[in-house]
């Protein structure tokens, strides 16, 4: 194993390079709060404290770039040079008479356009507009608000910023058990399965050597019993799994947040993380089994082994999370066994989930396993 150096890449490079970049990528989509992240400039045509109050319930936190959302621009041109030059993704135009249209019960005048940077992500535009007709519809109360109870003694007085306070808009995906998911929380299960099934590549190499070499069938000649073979493919790989998977989380624990994402959460049930990962393990091990015990050449084991696990990634949502997915596909990710590993890994990470609570992925994994792992014991006393 040691001197098949792609493989240990495989093992473990790949996966800690694929969880840094797309634990960076989908950072800002599993954000609650994307809104918050959009760069936008203002251009106040109307000039008065109803427009101005609108602007302010708008977001306006700081950008990680440095500036400030909400920069009052003096006109259109300004407005369409900041979202040319980048330094703005969105721009909001309060229209001409905009405080007196706010009680308007036709409601046919436009008081605000929004403009919307054609890169910005679909997930941010989407949001920043939720947040715009949420801004508006407050205005738009106060407003009507203002127009009945004006003039009136002893009219009530209506907190309208209190009563609107619980209407914020929450941009964001959810898993169906209602805990929000992060980037680190997709990534690091994610690509620690795929890596895990790409055991399929040093295992071949190791079997299919030996096969070649005649060792196979001298074990079998001097009657060594198939399981001892196995164990002496199991166990290995299965240790180095476990290395796999130690390394992996610390690298979504320390390594991810140093390049300003989010860290991974430990504080987890660890038993719940043992089990799946040696479940996930079993089941990788299983299947590289079985292909190398089929394949003849270490060619058709790489490129069998590749494509179905490529496949697995695909279906199982570690190429492109499940969440995101439409309704069909979601329901079709079960016939990829990576998937079963990702579910139970997410609602470790996500839920605080335990042994009890992932109990089928963990079922549907040591079936898969067992499985694989008799198809091999089969082929293997076929072998000389």
């Amino acid at each position: 194993m040691t001197r098949d150096v792609h493989g240990l890449m495989v093992l473990f490079v790949m996966p800690a390079v694929f969880i840094l970049i797309m634990s960076l990528a989908l950072r800002d989509t599993f954000k609650p709060q994307v809104s918050d992240k959009v760069r936008w400039v203002a251009w106040d045509q109307d000039a008065t404290a109803e427009s101005a109050a609108f602007l302010a319930k708008l977001p306006a936190v700081a950008t990680e770039s440095g500036g400030a959302n909400g920069t009052r621009v003096g006109g259109r041109g300004e407005l369409e040079r900041a979202l040319e030059k980048g330094t703005a993704q969105a721009g909001v135009v309060v229209e001409e008479k905009f405080g007196e249209g706010l009680a308007d019960e036709a409601n046919e005048r436009v008081l605000v356009s929004v403009v919307i940077e054609p890169g910005t992500p679909p997930a941010l535009a989407a949001a920043f507009r939720m947040e715009v007709t949420r801004a508006l519809t407050m205005a738009r109360v106060a407003g009507v608000m203002k127009a009945l109870t004006e003039g009136e003694e002893g009219a009530p007085k209506v907190d309208v910023d209190g009563l609107m306070a619980g209407a914020r808009v929450e941009f964001g995906y959810r898993e169906a058990g209602g805990a929000p998911v992060t980037a680190v929380q997709q990534s690091v299960p994610a690509w620690l399965v795929f890596a895990m099934f790409f055991v399929v590549i040093p295992l071949s190499t190791i079997f299919i050597a030996e096969k070649q070499q005649g060792t196979l069938p001298r074990l079998r000649t001097l009657q060594v019993p198939g399981w001892v073979i196995l164990a002496g493919k199991v166990l290995p790989f299965y240790a180095v799994n476990l290395v796999q998977t130690a390394l992996m989380l610390l690298v979504g624990w320390k390594l991810v947040p140093l390049l300003g994402g989010d860290a991974l959460g430990l504080d987890v049930n660890w038993c719940a993380v043992w089990a799946l990962a040696s479940a996930v393990s079993l089941a990788a091990i299983g299947f590289a089994l079985v292909v190398a015990a089929v394949a003849r050449t270490n060619e058709q084991a790489t490129t069998v082994g590749g494509v179905a696990n490529i496949l697995f990634g695909a279906l199982g949502g570690v190429m492109v999370p499940k969440l995101v997915m439409p309704p069909a596909m979601q329901a079709a990710t079960w016939a990829s066994p990576m998937a079963w590993g990702l579910d139970g890994f997410l609602a470790v990470f996500a839920e605080g989930a335990g042994v009890a609570q992932v109990w089928p992925s963990l079922a549907l994994l040591l079936g898969f396993a067992a499985v694989c792992l008799l198809i091999a014991g089969w082929r293997l006393r076929t072998i000389g």
